[in-house]
């Protein structure tokens, strides 16, 4: 059975419902360790110079993705505490994708999950999923908890 399992949260309503999916887990297997990690995207967070220079402040992005970390992983923490179980949390910064599979590998996870946002085919297509790019680019088990289709 899985032993490490890294549950990437970006604060959405699927990723709590991927949270209480890995509480699941948990109370099956006492000795599974959880690690929730929190990637703030830095693919959106830059400026363009009036010279067409791309640039950004490392100060003010650290600032604001330690205020939104933060607010996130202390609502995905709730939902383990809510159930009597305990986390370990984590923030980082880059592309969510790299940095949820190079985390999950430094850590030895045995499994990683996710939420997924359910975007639909055709914006999926354009933009690519975080969790579709996790999939194939991870050496562990993806599980990918879906939006309800109601």
């Amino acid at each position: 059975m899985f032993k490490k399992i890294l549950l990437a949260t970006d604060g959405s309503e699927h990723a709590l419902k991927a949270a209480r999916y890995t509480c699941h887990l948990m109370k099956l297997d006492p000795q599974i360790e959880t690690t929730v990690l929190y990637v703030f995207d830095l693919s959106h967070q830059f400026s363009l110079g009036s010279d067409g220079a791309v640039f950004f402040d490392p100060d003010i992005l650290r600032d604001k993705m330690n205020e939104v970390a933060e607010q996130v992983l202390a609502n995905t923490k709730a939902v383990f505490e809510a159930e009597g179980l305990t986390c370990k949390t984590e923030a980082s910064m880059g592309h969510p994708a790299f940095v949820i599979v190079d985390m999950a590998e430094q850590k030895g996870t045995d499994l990683i999950i996710m939420g997924s946002r359910g975007m639909g085919e055709f914006r999926s297509f354009l933009a690519g999923s975080v969790s579709d790019r996790v999939f194939h680019l991870a050496k562990c088990p993806v599980m990918v908890i879906k939006e309800d289709k109601a």
